[in-house]
C-alpha cells in the first residue's frame, strides 16, 4: 500500500509540475501577443490619439502585471513541488538522480520569465515612440 502511494504521489507531483510548465509557457505567449499588440496600438494612435494611447498603454500594463503575478505564482508552486521531489528521491537514496540543480534550473527559469514580462512593454513602448519621433 504505501509503494503505491509513494508512485501515485511520484507521478501526480510530476504531473502537477508538467501542468504548470504548460500553463506557463500558454501564458507568456499570451504576453508576447499583448505587448506585441501595445506596440501596434502605439503606432496607429501616436501622436494624434496620445489618451487613447496612454489608456490602451495602461490597460496592456495591467495585463502585464497579472501575467507577473501569475508567474510568480507559478515559481513559489514549482520550487514546492520541486522540494517535495527532491525529499522523496533523498528518502529513497535517490538524491543522485536529482538534485539541487534541477530546482536551480527551474527557478533561473523563472526569474528570466519575470525579468522579460514587464521588460516586453517598456522595449514595445519605447521601440513604437521611437519610431513614430524619430525625425
Amino acid at each position: 500500500m504505501r509503494e503505491q502511494l509513494l508512485t501515485a504521489l511520484h507521478k501526480n507531483l510530476w504531473a502537477s509540475l508538467r501542468h504548470t510548465f504548460n500553463t506557463d509557457r500558454v501564458l507568456l505567449g499570451v504576453g508576447y501577443l499583448v505587448n506585441f499588440a501595445a506596440f501596434v496600438l502605439l503606432l496607429v494612435l501616436l501622436p494624434e490619439r496620445l489618451t487613447a494611447a496612454v489608456v490602451s498603454v495602461a490597460c496592456i500594463g495591467v495585463i502585464n502585471v497579472l501575467i507577473f503575478l501569475s508567474l510568480r505564482n507559478s515559481l513559489a508552486e514549482a520550487e514546492q513541488t520541486l522540494s517535495q521531489l527532491d525529499k522523496i528521491y533523498a528518502d529513497h537514496d535517490l538524491a543522485k538522480y536529482f538534485g539541487t540543480g534541477v530546482a536551480t534550473y527551474y527557478r533561473g527559469r523563472y526569474r528570466l520569465w519575470l525579468i522579460l514580462q514587464p521588460s516586453l512593454l517598456l522595449f514595445a513602448v519605447i521601440v513604437a515612440v521611437a519610431i513614430r519621433y524619430a525625425p
